[in-house]
């Protein structure tokens, strides 16, 4: 069991500077990679989308490589482009009739007239260095969503022990129902009655019939396999979150319909400790890959 939020970070001196990769992952119903990247290695990105396909099953991924360069490098000047930012500039002055002199700070906030010489074409060695260094970022993430998956899996197995032992007392206070009710509903024809004699047939026919409608066998005998295939399912390695999900909402189906058939305090009472419980898991499962 992983979690989709985690962190890694890894990085390697190279001729250029520092290459530096960060990887970030959130919650996502599917695999969402996302690069930021220097345009030297745009050319590559396809690969580098694939290499995190091959560890990353699920979630929204955030990629970012960064080359911190050193203070000596040198900076190319584009002077042609600076020529037509300054022809530019004076025409929209004088369309606008804005009488400021040019000075050199309006030509410093355009990046592209000053960048860094670096190369636009990478060689197979220096493309290498980028992947394995992604990759390196991305094991430490996984790393980071499998040491979170297993907090996760701790809270949610102790809720899901919680589950059973309260299904198993709602069980219990059901093994004499039939009887309950019976007694219950003699009780009250009685009392109602009085000294008129009760028709025991019909008391019986009553009896089944309330029996029937409020009988909550097949729900907890749904709910215990529920419970069982969402615990075999957690064990399971890939991508297992969607699965948990729908479990998790046929165990709430079950638990709404025993509410609602049963008609007993303890009962509701029990189902609200079950389906908060259920609730609190379903927050974590929201986070499963």
């Amino acid at each position: 069991m992983k979690s989709m939020t985690g962190y890694g970070k890894s990085e390697v001196e190279t001729k250029y500077g520092k290459l530096v990769v960060e990887t970030r992952s959130e919650n996502h119903r599917f695999l969402d990679i996302k690069f930021q990247l220097p345009d030297s290695t745009l050319s590559i990105e396809n690969q580098l989308s694939e290499a995190v396909k091959n560890s990353i099953l699920r979630g929204k991924i955030r990629v970012t490589v960064g080359l911190e360069t050193s203070k000596d490098n040198s900076f190319s000047i584009n002077i042609d482009l600076a020529k037509k930012t300054k022809t530019n500039i004076d025409k929209l002055k004088k369309e606008l009739g804005i009488k400021e002199e040019t000075r050199l700070e309006h030509f410093l906030m355009i990046r592209e007239i000053f960048a860094p010489d670096t190369k636009q074409t990478l060689s197979k060695n220096e493309t290498a260095v980028i992947i394995k260094t992604v990759l390196e970022a991305i094991k430490k993430l996984d790393q980071s969503r499998a040491s979170e998956g297993k907090k996760l899996e701790k809270d949610i197995k102790q809720r899901l022990k919680m589950i059973e032992k309260l299904t198993v007392t709602i069980r219990s206070k059901r093994k004499d129902f039939i009887k309950n009710t019976s007694i219950k509903l003699k009780e009250r024809i009685e009392k109602l009655l009085e000294d008129t004699k009760i028709d025991e047939e019909r008391l019986y026919q009553e009896t089944a019939y309330l029996a029937e409608r409020s009988d909550i066998t097949e729900e907890l005998v749904r709910l215990k396999a529920h419970i069982s295939k969402f615990r075999e399912t957690s064990n399971k390695k890939g991508s297992i979150g969607k699965e948990l999900d729908f479990l998790l909402q046929e165990m709430n189906r079950e638990a709404g319909t025993i509410s609602a058939k049963s008609k007993d305090a303890e009962i509701s009472h029990c189902i609200i400790d079950l389906r908060s419980e259920m609730e609190k898991i379903r927050e974590q499962v929201q986070n499963i890959e």
